[in-house]
């Protein structure tokens, strides 16, 4: 369906006011707002399982296919999440991998615009990870430090003199997770005089010369990362193919622009480099049809969501966002009104996005109609109508 904002009729009540329910409600923020689940700073603490996960998870190279909206990102990030466990380099390295088709300008890119992008993204993560964990850092030889400055350098979007600046001064590396990736959250972060003690480690041995060619520059990735920190393994999380505008107007296009990146699939499987794509629906025949040793069904998943499931979509966000207070709409609502989570996930089409906009529509709904107060039957109904409405008429071309 369309964004609920391009279908708010006159009258409808803005986000302040909406704001203002939420707040009387005990909610510490809006959990229904963003649609986007890369933009979410909270998605993190409000993840779904599912049983897809246990397909992708492991040393292999795998792929899931699901519609906008449909939970890829989610999924991208549990299993990103699954590699932090612990407090040890003896769990596989995620490098979320976004191709910037903005920064490119097209959606066929080269062999060395990915690997240059690769490597980008795998040096934010290794940023990232080592402010959290700075340990791993601190224990290195002075050899073995230069080698982390050296890639760090080489391949991060800004000076990292600026990023250790910011880190110094916040002593908390959450300032970094939130200039370079919002969706990046570790548990038992260290504490201020860590963080402060690993920037000046770190800027004491930084520096270095101009960059090498990208294929150099993601060797030396890869072999800091099974070589000198001892991951036992990479995993490569590719998201975002429905990103760009010529992507999701001509799924083919995809595959012109995953070709190289699929040729090296094997080659870095043997090298315990496994690539793990969270690709669009549409995109799933052209490449089957493309690439059938690659695409075999022992290493293909289809997200499916159940009412059950996008139910506990708005049960987890309603927990995560009252700190606990309750986990249900069923708690801010009139006795009459059971089991609102369910009634909703039963009458949108099964996505997680779709749920969202549904259940911001009920609060919209009930704002317009009384300002405050406890939700009532008429506001689910309302909600329900105008969704139904909707996607009668996205469903018959009046919205593309």
């Amino acid at each position: 369906m369309a964004s609920p904002d391009s279908t708010i009729p006159q009258g409808m009540p803005d986000a302040p006011e909406v704001t203002k329910w939420l707040r009387w409600a005990g909610f510490r923020f809006d959990p229904f707002a963003l649609l986007d689940a890369a933009a979410d700073p909270h998605l993190s603490e409000y993840l779904v399982g599912h049983h897809i996960f246990a397909r992708v998870w492991g040393d292999g190279v795998s792929w899931v296919f699901a519609p906008a909206g449909g939970g890829k990102t989610a999924l991208r990030i549990s299993v990103m999440q699954a590699c932090w466990v612990g407090q040890e380099t003896n769990r596989p390295f995620p490098i979320p991998y976004v191709p910037p088709f903005l920064a490119w300008g097209h959606t066929h890119p080269s062999e060395e615009e990915h690997l240059a992008a690769l490597s980008r993204a795998g040096a934010i993560a290794l940023l990232l990870v080592m402010a959290y964990r700075p340990y791993w850092f601190l224990r290195l030889d002075e050899p073995g430090r230069r080698h982390i400055a050296e890639t760090l350098h080489w391949n991060l979007p800004g000076p990292l003199s600026a990023y250790l600046g910011r880190c110094r001064a916040a002593a908390n590396p959450q300032i970094l997770s939130e200039v370079l990736d919002p969706a990046f959250v570790l548990r038992n972060p260290p504490a201020p005089d860590e963080v402060i003690r690993w920037c000046d480690a770190l800027e004491a041995v930084a520096g270095g010369g101009p960059p090498p060619p990208p294929g150099e520059r993601w060797v030396r990735l890869k072999d800091l990362l099974r070589g000198l920190l001892g991951f036992p393994s990479v995993y490569v999380l590719l998201d975002g193919l429905d990103g760009a505008p010529e992507t999701i107007a001509d799924p083919s296009a995809i595959a012109g622009c995953l070709k190289p990146l699929l040729q090296w699939a094997g080659e870095w499987a043997e090298e315990r480099v496994f690539l793990k794509g969270f690709l669009p629906m549409e995109a799933q025949s052209p490449l089957e049809e493309r690439f059938p040793d690659i695409f075999t069904p022992a290493c293909v998943s289809v997200i499916h969501w159940t009412p059950e499931l996008l139910a506990e979509v708005i049960r987890r966000r309603v927990y995560v966002a009252t700190e606990g207070a309750f986990g249900s709409l069923d708690a801010l609502a009139s006795p009459a009104l059971r089991d609102i989570e369910t009634l909703l996930a039963k009458t949108v089409y099964p996505l997680p996005r779709e749920i969202l906009v549904i259940t911001r529509r009920v609060v919209e709904e009930h704002v317009r109609r009384e300002g405050d107060g406890l939700l009532a039957a008429m506001d689910i109904q309302a909600a329900i109508h105008w969704y139904q409405t909707m996607s009668i008429y996205y469903f018959q071309g009046g919205l593309k």
